[in-house]
């Protein structure tokens, strides 16, 4: 042990950039380096004293660059740079900037301020997971939605850490997900918050026409009443030009979508949301109502490249889902629904009319599963229902 002190010290003593010499007052001098002059002049009494002084500044200089470097180790394998790490290896495979908006504030609501975040990814257990969702599941009152994304985030964060070899283990593969089920929310909003009434859009039409005949320039309202005939996206309704609009054919072909990126407050045109275009037939009312646009942007000018422009420009995607939300303002609507409910209520009228699963999800562009999942509701009226269930009774009389 002594040998190999000696060779340290031998070795440290090597390295010391600056003499050491012994002045005429007797005292023994060196420099050791300052971060503020550079350097700095040290003595002592004896040869032996200086050489001392200069190996225990080098060992204290090495336990610091090891402190620092195991902080700096540390601070890297925190679940929140883990994260960060994560996020910029999904934007370097090309996600849009809305997506990233979405992680970013997301993680703000599932991360900002807990324990979690702080901790070292390599010593995280599926104890740690498992309690960290719980308790964010029953404090943020979450529902199933949110908590898979919530989880989504976790396991995504923990395989990407052990392909970059943070961690040699991932501890997610042994948490058992079903456990949360039963602290998710599951209150389920009413059919009435999520389609439309035939009242309510009578009423909704019936307010778009006093718009076309009062503020007939206001391009909005024409867009939700496509919206309406026709299920389509704020984004697909802001994004559709004339180009695409084949009034001889009596065909639209609904290939491109407006995109709001969050980051930097600016749209853009992209694909639809499925990545594929589509067609929807023009009956007679969508015809009627292009001829009505063209004719007022002919009137003010700004018959261009989008079905829903203005002089100032295109008719934005936000501005669309906000005009039906007025809409339902102004016809005294107690819960404001927006075009996600139009869809929902387009898709369920069709398949309550007996069209199927298939050719209403194509018609949408969505799939059949999100079809039955997400957007068919009954929106028959009891009148309807009455005459099922007399004719059935009726059917049932007769047999017996």
């Amino acid at each position: 042990q002594e040998q190999i002190e000696m060779n340290k010290r031998t070795e440290l003593l090597k390295k010391h950039p600056y003499k050491i010499w012994e002045g005429k007052d007797g005292k023994w001098r060196t420099y050791l380096p300052d971060e503020e002059k550079g350097r700095i002049l040290k003595k002592r009494s004896t040869e032996n004293a200086i050489k001392d002084m200069i190996v225990e500044y080098y060992l204290q200089e090495a336990k610091n660059e090891s402190k620092c470097e195991k902080e700096k180790k540390r601070n890297e394998n925190r679940f929140s740079s883990c994260f960060e790490a994560w996020k910029n290896k999904q934007i370097a495979y090309g996600i849009s900037g809305n997506t990233v908006y979405k992680y970013e504030y997301d993680y703000k609501r599932f991360f900002e301020g807990t324990d979690f975040e702080g901790l070292d990814i390599r010593n995280i257990t599926e104890e740690d997971i498992t309690i960290f969702i719980i308790s964010r599941i029953k404090k943020l009152n979450l529902k199933e939605k949110a908590g898979k994304a919530l989880w989504g985030y976790i396991s995504g964060v923990f395989r990407s850490a052990k392909i970059n070899k943070r961690i040699m283990d991932d501890p997610c593969q042994y948490v058992d997900t079903k456990s949360f089920f039963k602290f998710y929310d599951k209150e389920v909003k009413s059919q009435s918050d999520r389609v439309l009434n035939d009242k309510e859009i009578e009423m909704i039409m019936e307010r778009i026409a006093l718009d076309h005949k009062e503020k007939s320039w206001y391009m909005p309202s024409y867009a939700v009443e496509l919206g309406i005939y026709t299920g389509m996206r704020a984004g697909e309704l802001a994004g559709l030009k004339w180009e695409n609009v084949f009034i001889d054919k009596r065909i639209i072909v609904i290939s491109k979508s407006e995109k709001y990126n969050g980051i930097n407050k600016e749209y853009h045109l992209s694909s639809t949301k499925t990545y594929k275009s589509r067609e929807f037939p023009i009956s007679d009312e969508i015809m009627m109502l292009f001829i009505k646009i063209k004719k007022v942007q002919e009137e003010y000018g700004c018959y261009e490249g989008f079905v829903f422009s203005t002089l100032d420009g295109q008719v934005h995607c936000r501005t669309i889902s906000d005009c039906m939300r007025n809409k339902c303002i102004q016809i005294g609507m107690k819960h404001t629904k927006g075009m996600n409910a139009v869809r929902r209520t387009v898709n369920s009228r069709m398949r309550c009319a007996g069209v199927s699963a298939t050719v209403a999800a194509s018609l949408l562009g969505h799939t059949e599963e999100v079809n039955n999942s997400n957007y068919t509701y009954d929106t028959t009226g009891m009148d309807y229902k009455m005459e099922i269930i007399e004719k059935m009774n009726k059917e049932m009389t007769i047999k017996k």
